[in-house]
């Protein structure tokens, strides 16, 4: 079968590997797509010969063992299994999972493929599901409003939320006003709306939520938030370390909070509950811009991750398929 490898920095090439196949409490999953995260982008970048990348799977069941009865031939899934999982290379042609173990949710007619790629949607269900929103009409700040932070946005307004997006590129706060932000703000505007930096006394956000995976941004967020207010930090930082004014953390005695989702079971209720939200309506965030590009141009889609903004929002790889033009749906 195909297996998307790095034969070096910037540079992956589809090597074929050894088929698997699942025992008697194990289904074989034929991947369709692989969405593709910003968080690998700077592994990508100094990525070592051998090294493999791919974490948010989307796929049909194509066999099943005689001990599994929840899952049948040709039901479409998505979540996180066995190969997928962060780190340890998921673009694989087929997969093989135990329901037992990973999270395997069955997708509904209604929802389109790349829609329910399934891996990022459960970390905006946990990063908003650890938001402190006591009532309707809180106040919440989204600095980043990309991909996730516009997923955030739009769940943030199913629980009543008063939400200002922050970002430093008008294409991207005018995403995120479609997905139901409040006010739009770039980031030098909402300095000077919401600041003195050093202020302790509550012109910013009691809950502050970030996404935009820099230094700057952070920083940001944190100098937005207020006195004894709530940062959750839902970007994954990578590419080294970051030096923000950790002083403010100190002075206005911030809650600093990882969200996301490394407690098992909110992988599993994040995903299943992001199905049956987008299903229903509630959370509005299907039919997002997707550039599809071949596994054979896994480099290419990582080489445009930071030139998309204002053309399409998520990028995906089609795990079924070798060298055509990629186009956006």
């Amino acid at each position: 079968m195909k297996h998307v490898i790095m034969k070096g920095p910037k540079t992956s090439a589809v090597a074929d590997i050894r088929d698997v196949e699942p025992n008697d409490d194990e289904v074989l999953i034929k991947l369709k797509y692989v969405g593709v995260c910003m968080s690998e982008h700077y592994d990508w970048s100094v990525a070592k010969e051998g090294a493999a990348f791919g974490h948010e799977p989307m796929g049909v069941i194509a066999a099943v063992g005689r001990n599994v009865t929840e899952y049948e031939v040709g039901d479409r899934v998505s979540g996180l299994w066995g190969s997928t999982l962060p780190g340890s290379g998921g673009m694989v042609e087929y997969a093989v999972a135990d329901p037992r173990k990973s999270v395997i949710v069955k997708i509904p007619e209604d929802l389109r493929d790349t829609d329910a790629i399934l891996e990022p949607l459960a970390c905006i269900m946990s990063a908003v599901s650890k938001a402190k929103i006591p009532m309707p009409g809180t106040r919440v700040c989204v600095v980043g409003t990309g991909y996730m932070g516009c997923g955030a946005i739009s769940l943030l307004k199913t629980r009543g939320a008063y939400v200002v997006a922050v970002d430093i590129r008008t294409e991207s706060l005018e995403n995120a006003k479609k997905y139901g932000a409040d006010e739009i703000y770039l980031a030098d505007e909402a300095k000077k709306a919401f600041l003195p930096v050093r202020s302790t006394n509550g012109t910013g956000f009691d809950v502050v939520m970030e996404w935009g995976e820099t230094e700057e941004s952070l920083d940001l967020a944190i100098n937005l938030t207020n006195t004894c207010g709530q940062l959750c930090i839902g970007a994954y930082h990578t590419g080294g370390k970051r030096l923000v004014d950790v002083q403010q953390l100190n002075v206005k005695a911030i809650e600093c909070l990882s969200v996301h989702p490394r407690e098992a079971q909110l992988n599993k209720i994040g995903a299943q509950n992001a199905v049956k939200l987008l299903c229903s309506g509630e959370w509005n965030f299907t039919n997002i811009p997707t550039k599809i590009y071949p596994r054979n141009k896994f480099d290419q889609a990582q080489e445009e991750i930071e030139t998309k903004y204002g053309k399409y929002m998520k990028a995906a790889i089609d795990m079924t398929a070798d060298d055509f033009e990629p186009y956006i749906v």
